[in-house]
């Protein structure tokens, strides 16, 4: 109560005000909003999971005598998860086929292996086919398609690529028969890598496919 009266009869003596209102309430507001003055009072999401993971940790290493874990090292296991989980989506997508088909059951997706480049394809589809090895004649099939659409030129590099890179070959150079190759690529893939049943059937509708591809990729086509 004292300090109001006392303005009106204590003698002050201060300087006059060296910034106009305005320019000090700019002043207020430029500092205020630094990094240090930034207090939230809600935490984000992040903070929220980091402190549970941090939390987390601290009862695993409490039997070991072990003090709280810092809220930090709950944003680096945060993050690492994180970064595993972008990686194994990565890794996931990779490996697909065309039709969203399982992984190869021998771990490979490669169609010509090296080494492989010198077997007798042809011959392997009437050996396969008369012993009844339906899959593996379907496999010896695609190997002759994409063998001549590699003298052709529409597939370049041919040993060590998957079917999904073959596919994109082909529709760069030579879209028009994209569909037809993708489909033929389909049922091989269905057969061979997913584990789809063969036979008589899906030999001739693998047959139509490549046929329509041959047909209209002619060497004269081809630039």
């Amino acid at each position: 109560m004292l300090l109001p009266l006392a303005r009106h009869w204590l003698p002050l003596d201060l300087p006059d005000p060296a910034h106009e209102p305005a320019e000090a309430r700019e002043a207020a507001d430029e500092i205020l909003s630094r990094a240090r003055y930034n207090w939230r009072d809600d935490p984000t999401l992040i903070d929220r999971a980091g402190d549970w993971i941090a939390r987390q940790l601290s009862r695993l290493v409490s039997p070991f005598g072990i003090g709280g874990v810092p809220v930090w090292v709950g944003w680096l296991v945060l993050f690492a998860l994180a970064g595993l989980v972008v990686w194994l989506v990565y890794r996931s997508r990779a490996g697909w086929s065309l039709g969203g088909r399982p992984a190869a059951r021998d771990g490979s997706r490669v169609v010509v292996a090296p080494g492989e480049d010198d077997v007798d394809w042809p011959a392997e589809v009437v050996r396969a086919e008369a012993e009844g090895r339906w899959r593996d004649a379907l496999r010896a099939r695609y190997r002759v398609l994409v063998a001549e659409l590699a003298a052709r030129e529409v597939i370049t590099d041919l040993v060590g690529r998957t079917a999904g890179e073959l596919v994109a070959d082909v529709r760069r150079t030579a879209p028009d028969v994209a569909a037809d190759f993708a489909a033929a690529t389909e049922v091989f893939e269905a057969v061979w890598y997913g584990g789809d049943p063969a036979g008589p059937e899906v030999r001739d509708r693998f047959v139509a496919r490549a046929d329509q591809v041959l047909r209209r990729t002619s060497p004269a086509r081809v630039r």
